[in-house]
């Protein structure tokens, strides 16, 4: 194989090989085997990690190579008779995979802009670092599935399934995971006036997660020449457990409706966490299974064709859900965990809702102002401290002077870390449309998402830097600005505080797409021949955003290698408009 960069940092190369034997009418065996080589280079990518006018570090790469081989076998039989149908399929797979990668890092570049290891500055004092790793990955796989469909009345599935990964501790190669789902026809039996088809359905499964790759190791940093202790390793490591239950119902109605419910009960055991560990241990930190997270979900689905005519149909469908996680338990001490290491925002804590956010909150109310003065973390009475035009407590000794600052707010036992934000929306609602008129159609998608908060890292970190809209403050009266070191204040050394907490809710166009049949007599005269089809259209996407957040994008996550997902806006990039233009030939 031969990668050419010229065009595409980044090129996969996949060869597949499928066999197939008939051993009987109702019994097939298949096998297949595939390779696939990622082979990229990482841009020079320019990271703000210092606060200073020197040049900013540069980090780089060599090729990475990401290479995976599969086999997998299957052997899969039907029987069908008077009263059932069944289908019964056992497989086999075994995947080998090795990621391999070096990278270079220095403080500056000598030449600006040129990226290439030969024009890395050679500062003593910021030396060069190399870096490479290799991840050797084994999973086999075992799985054995069966179906049963009794008098079209009935549905019976059932899977059993058996994973070993060289991702599980030394100890813990294998797991053992099943699931088994129901349904039941009910309007096969019963004739309800208006329905067409009504169907109850239940189920049970397992699922579990994969640690990270170094999750199970001891792991080392250099640092002065010198290796030293980052994190514990754990040869027990067992993949995370979840078992869910669900429970719904579908019903066809009216001829033109559609109506779907679902309820389900999640409980995920042997949560994979990084927690901190005794520093008797040597070590900063450790992976282990510590805790236990349970969630419920609640989803429903409505359809509708509002009009179907011989040139002209439209449907609609509306879909939401709402879910919130609770921690069960946890096997070590409460802990922040975020994103990345210095956004440690979100308190695990047993009992605790997931995705609340912890920080510093600023005195924003009088009950605020007296339980301070009465605890005895703020002098003089309540008469000394005014709430001034943004809503914050301030002395009233420094109010509208170059002194003025807004305060921190600590309860009696002089704690000031408390809850500011919650980052679980009320609710998600997804609307999709299609029309149909003669040859034109036209499909919209619409995202709804109401409530829930979001941390702006991405404004917080400029207000070091005095770079932030509220620092202009052209067009206030001048007895009302703020001198630049009380807005400075809510930087907070870089620490979360209720000052970025916002209003995630947005209503976003995320699809827009108008297509063209060609009739088929055009078709046929610019020589394509009878019975070929030809499709124009243009897809718009992400073309509207309607939010009250500050940020560039309230579709957020925080990013980094933890299970979770944060809705935390860090340097997040924003989700991009884009256009794509379509000529579709049936051939």
């Amino acid at each position: 194989h031969v990668w050419d960069y010229s065009f595409d940092p980044q090129t996969h190369v996949v060869d597949v090989l499928d066999e197939g034997h008939d051993l009987e009418s109702m019994v097939e065996a298949t096998n297949s085997v595939g390779v696939e080589y990622a082979f990229s280079r990482p841009f020079t990518i320019p990271v703000p990690a210092q606060r200073s006018p020197v040049a900013a570090p540069v980090n780089t790469g060599l090729p990475v190579i990401l290479g995976e081989a599969k086999d997998g076998s299957t052997l899969t039989a039907t029987k069908a008779t008077s009263w059932f149908t069944n289908t019964t399929k056992l497989a086999w797979v075994y995947e080998d995979q090795n990621n391999t990668g070096t990278s270079v890092f220095a403080s500056s570049l000598t030449v600006p802009r040129v990226t290439e290891f030969s024009a890395a500055s050679r500062d003593p004092e910021s030396p060069i670092i190399p870096g490479s790793y290799t991840q050797p990955i084994r999973n086999q796989n075992f799985f054995a599935i069966t179906t049963f469909d009794i008098k079209d009345k009935f549905i019976v599935d059932g899977l059993i399934r058996r994973d070993e990964s060289s991702l599980f501790g030394a100890d813990q190669r294998s797991k053992l995971f099943k699931r088994l789902s129901g349904a039941y026809r009910v309007s096969e039996d019963f004739k309800l006036p208006g329905v067409d088809e009504f169907k109850l359905r239940m189920s049970y499964g397992e699922a579990g997660l994969r640690p990270v790759f170094d999750a199970q190791y001891e792991q080392f940093a250099i640092q002065g020449g010198s290796p030293v202790k980052i994190t514990l390793g754990n040869p027990n490591l067992r993949p995370a457990f979840s078992r869910e239950i669900e429970a719904g119902l579908n019903v066809n109605f009216l001829k033109n409706f559609t109506f779907e419910y679902s309820y389900s009960s999640k409980i995920t055991d042997d949560q994979i966490l990084n927690v901190p560990v005794s520093a008797a241990t040597g070590f900063q930190s450790q992976w282990l299974n510590a805790g236990s997270l349970g969630g419920k979900t609640h989803e429903i689905l409505l359809g509708a064709v509002l009009a179907s005519k011989k040139d002209f149909l439209w449907r609609v469908n509306v879909a939401g859900d709402r879910t919130r996680q609770i921690v069960r338990s946890l096997d070590v001490p409460p802990y922040l965990v975020g994103p990345v290491s210095n956004t440690t925002i979100f308190r695990l804590a047993a009992g605790q809702p997931f995705g609340i956010v912890y920080g510093s909150r600023w005195l924003r109310s009088a009950e605020q102002v007296n339980e301070m003065i009465a605890s005895k973390r703020l002098s003089g009475t309540a008469a000394d401290y005014v709430q001034n035009e943004e809503g914050f407590y301030v002395a009233k000794s420094a109010w509208r002077t170059g002194a003025e600052r807004p305060l921190k707010f600590a309860d009696a036992t002089g704690n000031t870390l408390f809850q500011i934000g919650d980052v679980n929306p009320d609710f998600n609602l997804n609307f999709n449309t299609q029309m149909n008129w003669k040859k034109f159609s036209v499909t919209a998608v619409v995202n709804w998402v109401q409530g829930g908060d979001i941390y702006n890292y991405t404004r917080q970190w400029p207000f070091f830097d005095q770079r932030d809209p509220a620092f202009d403050q052209r067009g206030k009266p001048d007895v009302e600005k703020k001198p630049t070191t009380y807005y400075a204040t809510f930087y907070n050394n870089f620490d979360a505080n209720d000052y970025f907490v916002e209003n995630g809710s947005y209503v976003r166009l995320r699809e827009l797409a108008v297509n063209y049949e060609i009739p088929a007599s055009l078709v046929k005269r610019v020589g394509m021949g009878d019975g070929r089809t030809a499709r124009l259209g243009i897809v718009g996407r992400n073309l509207f955003t309607s939010t009250k957040y500050s940020g560039y994008d309230p579709d957020v996550s925080g990013g980094g290698s933890n299970p979770f997902a944060y809705r935390v806006d860090y340097f997040t990039y924003p989700i991009f408009k884009t256009f794509t233009f379509m000529l579709e030939l049936g051939l």
